[in-house]
C-alpha cells in the first residue's frame, strides 16, 4: 500500500491551498525520467540494459488509477493504455506532480536502472531549483548488513529502508546550509529512528501543529545522541535526556565546555514550549517562529555533533 503512502496524502501538502508546478518544471522531469529509465545516462551508474520506460509508465497508470478511483484517466473513447499517464502527469493538479516525483524512485523497476544513489536525487532537485519550488526531495535510507541466516547467509545485502519523500522547504538559504545537510546526515541507516523524528517535526510545522513539532525535534536530537554514544562506546542509560547525553558526547570532541549550553536549547524548547509534558491550567502555544528556530537549531546541532564525532 506504499502507493497511497504520497505527498498529497500527507499534513504538509495541507499547509498551502495549491501547489504550483509550472509546464516548464513537468516537461524537464518528463524529459530527465526518459532518459534515467531508458540505460542512455552512464553518469546515472546504470545497472542494467535496455529502456524501461515502457513498464515504468504502465506502473505509473495503475498507481494513478487506483489513487483517482477511476477506470480510465481521460474520457476518450480510445483503449486505455500506458500513455495516457503521461498526459495526466502534465496535466494533473500541482499535489498529485509532487506525488509521481516519489512514485519515480519507488517503481518497480527502478532498481534496473539504478541503486538509489544520492546523485539520482540530487539532479532532480535541481531540476526543481530551476523554477525556484519550494520543494526538495530527500534521499534513500538504505542499510548493508551481512546476513547470517537464511537464503543469504554469508552475503552482503543492501536493504532500502526509506524511499525518497518530497519535503517543503521554508527558505533557500536555511535549506540548504542547516536543514538540507542535517538530512543528508539523518539518511545513515544508524539514523533511521532519528530521521523519522525529524521528518514528523518537519510535517508538524507545515500543519501548524507548532507543540508537537517542538517534541519532535527534542527527540530526534536525543535519539542522535544515543546513536553517537552507541557507535563509539560511551556508556549511558536509556533513560538519560538530552542534558545527560550532552555531558557524554562533548567531552569527546573538540568542542568546548561552553557548547553544552547552545546545544542544550533543542531540550530546553521542548521542555518549555512543547507538548511533551502536562500542561496544567497554562496553555503552551509556541509560535510559528519558534517552531522554525527549534527546526534550524535542530538540524544545526545533529549536524555539528555529527561533523565533530565523525558520523557525517
Amino acid at each position: 500500500m506504499r502507493i497511497f503512502d504520497v505527498f498529497s496524502k500527507r499534513p504538509e501538502a495541507s499547509a498551502k491551498p495549491n501547489h504550483e508546478v509550472p509546464p516548464s518544471t513537468r516537461n524537464r522531469v518528463l524529459l530527465w525520467c526518459r532518459e534515467l529509465y531508458s540505460n542512455s545516462r552512464s553518469d546515472f551508474g546504470s545497472v542494467g540494459r535496455g529502456d524501461y520506460n515502457s513498464e515504468f509508465w504502465q506502473e505509473i497508470h495503475r498507481r494513478l488509477l487506483l489513487r483517482t478511483g477511476r477506470l480510465q484517466l481521460s474520457q476518450s473513447d480510445q483503449p486505455q493504455n500506458f500513455t495516457e499517464a503521461i498526459g495526466y502527469v502534465l496535466n494533473c493538479r500541482g499535489d498529485e506532480f509532487l506525488n509521481f516525483l516519489e512514485d519515480i524512485f519507488s517503481a518497480e523497476c527502478f532498481f534496473q536502472v539504478n541503486l538509489g544513489e544520492t546523485k539520482v536525487v540530487d539532479e532532480l532537485n535541481a531540476l526543481l531549483r530551476q523554477d525556484n519550488l519550494p520543494y526538495h526531495v530527500t534521499h534513500f535510507v538504505q542499510e548493508t548488513v551481512q546476513e547470517t541466516s537464511g537464503a543469504h547467509a554469508g552475503h552482503t545485502v543492501t536493504y532500502t529502508r526509506a524511499y525518497p519523500k518530497v519535503i517543503m522547504k521554508e527558505s533557500d538559504v536555511l535549506h540548504a546550509n542547516a536543514v538540507a545537510p542535517a538530512l543528508t546526515v539523518l539518511q545513515r541507516p544508524h539514523f533511521r529512528g532519528a530521521n523519522s523524528e525529524y521528518l514528523a517535526a518537519l510535517e508538524d510545522y507545515r500543519k501548524g501543529d507548532f507543540g508537537d513539532c517542538l517534541t519532535k525535534c527534542g527527540s530526534s536530537f536525543e535519539s542522535v545522541l544515543k546513536v553517537i554514544c552507541d557507535r563509539k562506546g560511551w556508556r549511558y542509560n536509556q533513560s538519560d535526556t538530552a542534558s545527560a547525553l550532552i555531558k557524554i558526547v562533548l567531552p569527546n570532541t573538540n568542542l568546548g565546555a561552553y557548547f553544552e549550553q547552545l546545544l542544550i536549547i533543542v531540550a530546553t524548547l521542548r521542555n518549555k514550549l512543547s507538548t511533551a509534558h502536562g500542561t496544567g491550567t497554562a496553555i503552551k502555544q509556541p509560535s510559528r517562529h519558534l517552531a522554525q528556530y527549534a527546526l534550524n537549531a535542530t538540524a544545526s546541532a545533529i549536524l555539528l555533533l555529527a561533523q565533530e564525532t565523525g558520523e557525517y
